[in-house]
């Protein structure tokens, strides 16, 4: 009997939580410093789970950013990558990346410098070797909130979270698996020699089991 494949994904954790928010001389979206982590230990599974632990994630890396008015509103769409450690039940830690476009739309931005502001992001998809992919749910709303706060010499503060639905493919995009639910991510400063757990969708270890009966 051919045993059914496991397949294990923890997404968006983080054993000590990060500083939310950044401080930066540039107060458009996305943020140019900083990076999108978890709060607290939240796993996100598709859809059997099992041990599996990652550190020094991070989800930054934005760039190629292009801006476009909306009528009030701003579409924001640049690309990203998700880089860190993995180690699966117990093993060493090897080097995991995944990379891909982002857009999101900021609400009532247009002609507004500072504020607060409703954000959802439209799309995300992530891809790694093997045929892993990891989007954003396409018919789920992954809703979120900025803070753009001008604090004197040049300078912002940026607070800014979603909440987001995801999907994952491990056939290159053939069928996608949806998560046990959205994820809460928020902006902030990892601390160097934390273990920070963050990811959208950053890690996955398909593991194949056979056995004849």
């Amino acid at each position: 009997m051919l045993a059914r494949p496991i397949v294990t994904v923890l997404v968006l954790a983080i054993s000590i939580p990060a500083l939310a928010g950044v401080i930066t001389n540039d107060p458009n979206l996305p943020p140019n410093v900083g990076a999108y982590v978890s709060p607290s230990e939240v796993h996100a599974c598709y859809p059997v789970c099992a041990n599996i632990d990652l550190n020094n994630i991070s989800h930054s890396f934005f760039t190629n950013i292009v801006r476009t008015p909306s009528g009030l509103n701003e579409i924001e769409s640049f690309d990203s990558i998700a880089t860190g450690m993995v180690s699966v039940l117990g093993g060493a830690f090897q080097p995991i990346t995944l990379a891909g476009p982002v857009q999101t739309i900021v609400f009532n931005k247009v002609g507004n410098v500072t504020g607060t502001f409703q954000t959802e992001m439209l799309a995300l998809n992530l891809v790694g070797g093997g045929g892993i992919m990891i989007r954003e749910s396409p018919t789920l709303q992954s809703q979120g909130q900025t803070t753009i706060t001008s604090i004197g010499a040049g300078q912002f503060r940026i607070d800014s979270f979603f909440d987001i639905f995801t999907e994952l493919s491990i056939d290159g995009g053939q069928t996608w698996i949806p998560s046990n639910g959205a994820t809460r991510v928020e902006l902030g400063i990892p601390e160097p020699g934390t273990s920070l757990l963050i990811g959208l969708g950053v890690s996955v270890m398909i593991f194949f089991r056979a056995k004849k009966s």
